[in-house]
């Protein structure tokens, strides 16, 4: 795999690469990785075989990284960030079963814009499809998918508090008794939190 250093003096950065089918998550990981600093090694796909199920995404992402003929080494990351809103738990588990160790799945449940409401405030009561995104036009009215460009400076600004209230969430919901924070019933939820902590810490 060819991987440029700018400077010997620079270490090179594990390689993260984020796969989803979703733009607007295209377009927040795009936006996310002009603020980082330029050497990190992050590469951002949009899956467009029209995968839609989590295990059709993970089958994708194997497929595309075996044809571009990436090595993944030990201390690479390959994640696919995927919405729960049309999702099952048979195409879940079966995700889990057959994606490779170096490999996450980042889900938000029910969809990615309740990652964005975390930034503005706390929630841990369910939500229907596309209410989240009903919620975050509370505090930012002319939101309108994918656009994320214009609302990002806000999120950026907001970012420690999305990390601390989905922290709390998963918390709450462990505290419940939940074994597997990959069920469709867990809602709301998501783990995008990990990718993001992930990605500001490389």
């Amino acid at each position: 795999m060819g991987r440029v250093r700018k400077s010997k003096n620079i270490p090179l950065r594990p390689l993260v690469v984020i796969f989803s089918d979703g733009q607007t998550e295209i377009n927040y990981f795009r936006c996310k990785k002009l603020d980082l600093n330029e050497n990190r090694n992050i590469k951002i796909e949009p899956v467009h075989a029209n995968q839609k199920s989590a295990a059709g995404i993970v089958t994708y992402a194997k497929r595309y990284l075996q044809k571009k003929g990436w090595t993944i080494k030990q201390n690479d990351r390959i994640f696919c960030v995927i919405d729960m809103d049309c999702a099952a738990d048979l195409d879940i588990k079966k995700a889990l079963k057959e994606k490779p160790g170096k490999m996450d799945l980042i889900i938000s449940n029910p969809d990615f814009e309740f990652w964005f409401l975390l930034h503005y405030d706390y929630h841990q009561g369910s939500l229907q499809n596309k209410e989240p995104i009903k919620k975050l036009r509370e505090y930012e009215r002319g939101y309108e998918k994918p656009n994320v460009e214009r609302i990002y400076p806000s999120l950026k600004s907001r970012e420690m508090n999305a990390i601390s209230h989905a922290e709390r969430l998963r918390q709450f919901h462990e505290n419940e008794g939940v074994e597997d924070l990959y069920g469709v019933s867990v809602n709301p939820y998501t783990n995008v939190d990990k990718l993001v902590s992930y990605i500001n810490a490389i």
